[in-house]
């Protein structure tokens, strides 16, 4: 079972204000935003559920999902948990929603914004090209829901 971080790419196409879960009403910019999260226990059942649209929201990613669209993911397949250690990176460049998908840690978020998702995706794929933490990285398409990984 392959494991590890993961990046979901995704397009907000207009200004939103979400309430997501404990995080509560947040304003959202649309634009592309890049959501880091980790898989330890294996991708394919954490990204089909991302994937779903019938699902109770439980994190806050799933509020944000609910008005997104997925455009793609980009998977760090390694042992080691490394998705703070991306967060890090990405928020040297990149604007955030403060506290977004980081309850469980100490970074200030792990949700990015930035102008496009095509812009997100190519600053993405060559911040983790910088990082010594990302061992194997592959992108995914979204897929279509009820299509498993």
């Amino acid at each position: 079972m392959t494991k590890g971080s993961y990046i979901l790419l995704m397009t907000l196409p207009e200004e939103s204000t979400i309430k997501a879960g404990s995080l509560g009403d947040s304003h959202f910019p649309a634009g592309g935003y890049a959501y880091v999260g980790s898989a330890m226990g294996g991708f394919a059942s954490r990204l089909n559920r991302h994937r779903r649209k019938d699902k109770k929201p439980r994190w806050h990613i799933d509020y944000l999902l609910a008005r997104a669209a997925l455009g793609g993911i980009i998977l760090c397949e390694t042992e080691a948990r490394v998705e703070c250690s991306i967060a890090q990176a990405l928020s040297h460049r990149f604007s955030s929603i403060a506290g977004f998908g980081s309850s469980d840690c100490k970074c200030p978020s792990h949700l990015f914004l930035a102008a496009s998702e095509r812009q997100m995706k190519l600053a993405t794929l060559a911040i983790l090209d910088s990082l010594p933490v990302a061992k194997r990285i592959r992108e995914l398409p979204p897929q279509t829901e009820g299509q498993e990984w």
